[in-house]
């Protein structure tokens, strides 16, 4: 290094005379690159720990997936990710958690089988429970015809590893819908277990329902809707996670 900023002129000849300056230059130079390069590294690795949406406090924002969207009711691939990863935060308190709304328009199947979906490729094994008994939306979604669940009902293994679904169709071969034992048998089994509940309030086992889940997000168009659900679950002691609001279209 001497030598070279010698040849160049780039250093004066009293100044090249004295080593310890020029040593003490370049590790000064090392030094602040080195700080440089840690507080990028430090402030990388916070971005990724932080999803987007969430306060540093870790309180749960709002999700609102209308996000300028005018023309489509679909969330959008950042919508499902924030809402897998705020599942993923509180595993350690809530296991089974319901997704619940007024009305099938104000939950798309899309939201908890992509967010289903999304915590099995995290090598998570999940169970996704449909009670929309009426429509059956998810065994169609996965492509579990009714004939396919056997004699006895029971969990079926989707095309997705990790990822197991307890169609609707399952709970007309029983006398009633039982699902806080299918739930309390699968806590052992599963690290997730997804409820889809379009429909809650006209449900005949509503309170049934949510009292299955230890945890919901309310999925609404309208803050009337948003309102009587939360009515709804309040006395039934499920806290809220998260509050989805789905786009007009």
């Amino acid at each position: 290094m001497y030598n070279i900023l010698n040849q160049i002129g780039l250093l004066k000849p009293e100044v090249l005379q004295n080593r310890w300056l020029i040593s003490a230059g370049i590790a000064g130079a090392v030094v602040i690159a080195l700080l440089a390069s840690i507080l990028a590294m430090l402030k990388s690795r916070k971005s990724k720990e932080t999803p987007a949406g969430f306060p540093q406090s870790g309180v749960p924002a709002g999700i609102d997936l209308a996000g300028g969207r005018k023309t489509s009711d679909e969330p959008a691939r950042e919508d499902y990710d924030f809402v897998t990863e705020r599942i993923k935060r509180v595993r350690k308190k809530y296991k089974s958690v319901l997704f619940a709304s007024a009305n099938p328009g104000s939950l798309p199947i899309t939201i908890p089988v992509n967010v289903a979906i999304g915590l099995a490729k995290t090598g998570s094994r999940t169970l996704l429970i449909d009670v929309d008994i009426r429509r059956d939306a998810l065994a169609e979604a996965f492509e579990l015809a009714a004939g396919k669940a056997g004699l006895q009902p029971r969990a079926i293994q989707t095309g997705f590893e990790n990822l197991w679904l307890w169609p609707a169709h399952n709970f007309a071969q029983l006398r009633q819908m039982n699902i806080n034992q299918i739930v309390q048998k699968a806590l052992d089994g599963f690290d997730f277990i997804l409820i889809n509940a379009p429909s809650l309030p006209s449900s005949a086992d509503c309170r049934q329902i949510v009292s299955a889940a230890q945890a919901v997000f309310i999925c609404a168009k309208s803050s009337s809707e948003t309102a009587e659900l939360t009515e709804l679950i309040k006395p039934l002691n499920c806290p809220v996670i998260g509050n989805i609001q789905i786009p007009h279209t």
